[in-house]
């Protein structure tokens, strides 16, 4: 009652409610033709990503499968001397960027290896099958952990938003609508009711003006 309270119950101010209520309503349908859009791409994103997450797991179980390997034949202090030689001669450089996807503004992140040139970082002729294999396949595994690592956050973003969008629909279904329609019932009660006492009015002075005539 108090937010109608601050409205004036005149017909030029139903007329515009009226017209507002048809905006919001348009507004609405917008909204839910573009959550459903939404919602398909998050269910194709979501698919990716979980057949990414599946191959990427298996290959990285893989990788330390062959690493376990390598350790029986090297022996875990040739592999841990090979370890602690290679981190001061390798860095590994990630670069963020932000870029469009799906209407949104989502992070892509690239990286490269900055290998010390000055020293061989690694010897494939000294070394077992299975730590040459594990050093191949962990390159790959780090690219393609970034790129699920993209694919996730896509996929955060654009569940944000579908919230966001849902919270709007459901503001609009269950409160705006509702009260603009509230309103309009009630500024049409009260101008008939207006009408009401005006016809009662005008009844009583005609009635009036009768007697008088009749008596005159």
């Amino acid at each position: 009652m108090s937010s109608f309270m601050k409205i004036i119950p005149t017909k030029s101010q139903q007329i515009k409610l009226q017209k507002q209520v048809k905006f919001l309503e348009k507004g609405h349908d917008m909204l839910e033709l573009k959550a459903e859009a939404l919602l398909t791409q998050i269910k194709k994103v979501y698919k990716n990503l979980m057949s990414m997450r599946a191959g990427v797991m298996e290959d990285i179980v893989s990788l330390f499968q062959d690493l376990k390997q390598a350790e029986i034949i090297s022996g875990e202090h040739a592999l841990r001397t090979l370890s602690m030689v290679n981190r001061d001669l390798i860095e590994y450089m990630i670069h963020i960027d932000f870029q469009t996807s799906f209407g949104f503004t989502v992070p892509r992140i690239s990286y490269k290896i900055a290998r010390e040139k000055r020293f061989p970082h690694y010897g494939f002729s000294d070394t077992s099958y299975f730590l040459d294999k594990y050093y191949i396949g962990m390159e790959d595994a780090i690219e393609a952990l970034i790129k699920l690592a993209e694919l996730e956050n896509t996929l955060f973003i654009l569940a944000d938003e579908y919230r966001k969008i849902k919270r709007r629909i459901n503001a609009l279904e269950q409160i705006i609508i509702p009260n603009t329609h509230q309103k309009i019932k009630q500024i049409d009660a009260i101008l008939e009711e207006n009408r009401l006492e005006e016809y009662i009015r005008l009844k009583k002075v005609k009635s009036k003006n009768f007697e008088n005539d009749k008596w005159s």
